[in-house]
């Protein structure tokens, strides 16, 4: 059973690595597979280009077996919209459906994504619960999304941010414990959030 969790990773940091493998162990997952997007069509840009934030990724997960990378939507270009990455997927891994790590913020907005019902008739949202209820996430599921049935996970409470992390770099703070070591290493070496 594979889980696919996309995001800017701009950078990858700790808590996206602890919420991967915590999600992962909960629901038996063999593998979480991180899919970097190239531009996200709700971002203008990026801190780091699509290559630096591969690499910072690669480096993050390294030592990890039951993660892995995909870099579809990098190599594709262009503006990213999950419908045509879950195509991808169902193809590559031969899947039906394909399991979706979400922040309950992002799934709470879902009807705003592109193509939204034909993408979830093809999507299992894995929901992460932070900000917002299990009755908010439940009521939209049914009333909005219509959907069946939901994973949800109640996540540990890690206040850690990408945002976060650029700001520190910029103001030349250290960020050492928010990102593994290898990934604040890259950052110093390429100058990285300057």
């Amino acid at each position: 059973m594979l889980l696919f969790f996309g995001g800017s990773f701009d950078p990858i940091h700790i808590g996206h690595l602890i919420l991967a493998r915590d999600v992962m162990e909960h629901f038996g997952y063999q593998k979480v597979i991180f899919i970097p997007t190239y531009l996200s069509p709700f971002k203008e840009n990026h801190g780091a280009s699509s290559q630096d934030r591969v690499e910072m990724l690669k480096l993050a997960i390294h030592r990890i077996s039951q993660f892995d990378i995909e870099t579809y939507e990098v190599e594709k270009k262009g503006k990213s919209y999950t419908i045509e990455t879950v195509f991808y997927l169902l193809e590559k891994y031969n899947l039906q459906k394909v399991d979706w790590l979400m922040g309950d913020d992002t799934f709470l907005s879902l009807h705003r994504w592109h193509r939204a019902k034909e993408l979830l008739s093809y999507l299992n949202p894995v929901v992460v619960l932070r900000r917002f209820s299990p009755k908010e996430v439940e009521t939209y599921r049914k009333k909005i999304l219509g959907l069946e049935n939901l994973k949800l996970y109640n996540a540990r409470r890690l206040d850690i941010s990408s945002t976060e992390i650029r700001n520190r770099v910029k103001k030349g703070l250290d960020i050492s414990f928010l990102v593994p070591w290898e990934v604040e290493e890259y950052i110093k070496k390429k100058g990285l959030y300057r």
